[in-house]
């Protein structure tokens, strides 16, 4: 018998566990011998044929209902191999998925799949209502019964799994049903481990049995051997040569071969030093004896090796065959996908409409003969064809036949520039935009956002190049396939384009949300009160996304994000501390101060987005904007040449929203709120005006005072708002007149008169029904 077939017989049983009631492990059966489970023999456990499809190895939950007093459930990695469901531990898996993984322990246990019953929770449970409260509440259960065959045999108690999804638990179950009707043996591969086992066996039969004698010398020798090369110093090697020893073993019942494997597989053997030792203790006969035994093991090792070498080269010539016939298969494929292609192309060349429309015309014609022919009673039967054809019906026949016409007409001219496209020379497409998106990508995902948006741009120009020739009325045209790439490229260009202004956008958004918060945390920080929150480097760190985003046209993100940030700083500006004290003069300094910051960064800010738009538009048109001169560079003379309409309303809308805040801050707290501007009651009038003053007139005395100051104050909005703004293009101080106007607690009239008569295009409307108001009041003073 040779090495395979003796492999053939190998096959898995099992036995119980002494130490845990319920759990079986596997056993590897050869004959009558019986020998453990290692995990080098799992690639080998052959599945059956014929089985459904076993489901991809992986983590289940397992549970045996054994007498325990508390159901606890565990997880491991579980192999559905024949008629058995292996189960490992998952710390001695390298992965817990797949069929390629390496384990380093052997299975913590199996379950026989002989006999035993699939069930589900009932009533379409996800699991049994016993296990509710366990660690399985929240995955798909079912249940493996064992139901002896034969009376006498052992029962085995109910196993449980759990998976974490249902379609997991469908395939399992159907796969463990399947395998458990079949009722076959579970096998292991053939390997050259098992086949050097049986040769062995064979040849072992017939060698003598040592004598005591020759045992115990040959054990000296051994220990002898082992001293003289110094191995019983080295842990390391002792325990490599025990592994040797226990794996012949193993495979073979032969002591003698694998004293031998030990005494000669060593990497330091030394010929000399072993004739030394054995004609130390052995005769000349005893060496007759020795050689004949080294002769015997050597031909068994040859005969081991030969039949290894033939059975991989039956493998070998399996895998041949079966790679013939998939390319015979191939190749028959082949053939009729293009007998396919010939028959569309002809189906696509026939032409139904002559045929049929010539046919409907006849008929047609036919029966309008046949109406001059009819007696005039039964004239509309005729001429509508059939008695029970209304007027309606024919003319919707006839107009379905003029549709099918015009659409046989125009599949003809559409065939017929589809041959002209074939004939004439095809368009010369270059090579790199089939690698265009797959560049993009890469540059994305390394963050290489310019190269990806000047790849971008570069690949839709070519391609709106490229369709615009082939529209030309020129000789060259596109082919089929070609139009349909660069249509698929397009769709796949706009795809990408998408994703990185998204991208763009969100890394924009997240730097303005952690400098708002920044600078929200550092505003109620008494210390840092002195120095600026905003520094002009974290101020511009976004224009390289900025300009990316309108190289990308994307206007409106880019002006959204661009407006984000400058809030950021004109709300600083607006906190700024002031440099002064608290008197009358030092608040007309404040609010020079507060007026200055806020409009000379409002204007810096349009400036900036005026040179964010023309830089990129430049760049763009390789510098064909050099007749734009350096002082038409506002919003108003630029704004209908080459700024954005969307980008331009939404600036716009966002200088009206700052200017209010600023009107807010200027007539709130921070100015005007602390001069006493309101007229005195009219029913109280020797009350003191403020608190801590004196008789009225020292009360009008206050109130005079501080519309001296609010009118400097105001003077000074007005003059730096004009002076910033007015350069830019943007003359808001009529509308911050407005704003203030509504904060000056009904005393814009007086104001207005104290104000610089170059102001009075802008407060004008503030003395109409106001000095009506001024005399009443001094009337009533």
């Amino acid at each position: 018998m040779s090495g395979g077939t003796l492999d053939r017989t190998e096959q898995i049983s099992f036995r119980m566990d002494e130490e845990e009631p319920g759990r079986y492990l596997p056993m590897v059966k050869k004959g009558e011998i019986q020998r453990e489970f290692e995990p080098e023999d799992m690639p080998r456990v052959l599945d059956f044929d014929g089985a459904v499809e076993a489901p991809i190895d992986g983590t289940l939950m397992f549970c045996v209902e054994a007498g325990q007093e508390e159901t606890k459930f565990y997880t491991y990695h579980f192999c559905l191999r024949g008629g058995f469901l292996f189960y490992f531990d998952i710390e001695d898996v390298d992965d817990n998925a797949g069929p390629y993984v390496t384990y380093h322990g052997p299975p913590k246990g199996v379950v026989p799949l002989d006999n035993v019953e699939v069930d589900y929770p009932p009533g379409g449970r996800r699991l049994f209502r016993e296990h509710a409260q366990s660690e399985a509440s929240r995955g798909y259960e079912i249940v493996m019964r064992h139901e002896p065959a034969e009376e006498g045999e052992e029962f085995r108690a109910p196993s449980f799994l759990v998976a974490d999804s249902l379609t997991r638990r469908e395939k399992w179950a159907d796969a463990i049903r399947s395998r458990s009707e079949m009722k076959l043996p579970t096998l292991l591969r053939a390997g050259y481990s098992s086949a050097r086992m049986a040769a062995t066996a064979v040849g072992a039969n017939d060698t003598p049995a040592p004598s005591a004698t020759q045992s115990t010398k040959a054990s000296v020798r051994n220990e002898e051997n082992i001293d003289s090369n110094k191995l019983s110093s080295s842990k390391g090697a002792a325990g490599k040569l025990s592994n040797m020893h226990q794996q012949v073993l193993r495979v073979s019942d032969d002591t003698n071969l694998a004293g031998a494997v030990m005494e000669f597989g060593t990497a330091d053997f030394d010929e000399t030093a072993w004739l030394n030792h054995f004609f130390q203790s052995h005769n000349d006969a005893d060496a007759v004896a020795k050689c004949e035994a080294m002769e015997k093991w050597q031909m068994d090792m040859k005969r081991d090796l030969k039949g290894a070498v033939l059975e991989q080269y039956e493998y070998f010539v399996q895998a041949s065959g079966e790679m013939t016939t998939m390319g015979q298969e191939v190749t028959a494929l082949k053939d009729q996908i293009e007998k396919q292609k010939v028959i569309l192309n002809e189906m696509k060349a026939i032409d139904f409409t002559g045929s049929t429309n010539d046919d409907d015309r006849d008929e047609i014609m036919g029966r309008e003969q046949d109406e001059d022919e009819l007696p005039e009673d039964d004239l509309d039967a005729g001429r509508f064809g059939r008695k029970g054809v209304d007027e309606k019906t024919f003319f919707s026949e006839l107009s379905s036949l003029d549709e099918g016409l015009a659409s046989g007409q125009r599949r003809s001219r559409d065939a017929e520039e589809e041959e002209d496209i074939e004939d004439a020379p095809p368009i010369d497409v270059p090579d790199w935009l089939d690698d265009t998106v797959e560049d993009i990508e890469s540059f994305v995902r390394e963050c290489r956002y310019s190269d990806a948006i000047e790849l971008y741009l570069k690949a839709k120009s070519e391609i709106a190049d490229l369709m615009d020739k082939h529209e030309r009325p020129t000789a060259y045209r596109l082919t089929l396939k070609q139009r349909d790439t660069l249509r698929s490229i397009k769709k796949q260009l706009e795809a990408l384009g998408q994703k990185i202004s998204d991208r763009l956008d969100d890394s924009l958004r997240r730097r303005n949300e952690a400098i708002r918060q920044v600078s929200k945390r550092e505003r109620g920080d008494m210390a840092a009160l002195l120095m600026p929150t905003i520094s002009p480097c974290a101020i511009n760190d976004d224009a390289l996304y900025l300009q990316l985003l309108v190289k990308m046209g994307r206007n409106k993100e880019a002006a959204d994000a661009f407006i984000a940030r400058r809030s950021l700083v004109l709300l600083d500006t607006l906190n700024e501390s002031p440099i002064s004290g608290a008197g009358s003069v030092d608040l007309v300094i404040y609010a020079a101060q507060l007026s200055q910051s806020f409009f000379s960064s409002l204007a810096t800010s349009v400036e900036s987005f005026l040179d964010l738009f023309l830089s990129s538009h430049s760049n763009m048109n390789g510098e064909a904007n050099e007749d734009i001169s350096m002082d038409a560079s506002s919003l108003q003379s630029l704004s209908s040449k080459n700024l954005p309409a969307g980008a331009t309303a939404s600036v716009v809308l966002w200088c009206d929203a700052e200017l209010t805040k600023f009107a807010n801050a200027f007539g709130g707290a921070r100015i005007l709120s602390n001069l006493a501007l309101s007229p005195p009651p009219r029913d109280e009038p020797k009350k003191p005006r403020v608190v801590g003053g004196g008789p009225a007139e020292d009360g009008m005395k206050d109130r005079k005072t501080a519309l001296d100051v609010a009118a400097q104050c105001i003077d000074q909005a007005f003059s730096y708002a004009a002076a910033n703004l007015d350069g830019v293009g943007l003359p808001l101080t009529p509308r911050l007149a407005e704003c203030i106007r509504a904060r000056l607690k009904g005393c814009e009239a007086e104001i207005s008169l104290l104000l610089d008569d170059k102001w009075d295009h802008l407060t004008k409307t503030w003395r109409s029904g106001g000095e009506e108001l001024n005399g009443s009041d001094h009337m009533g003073i």
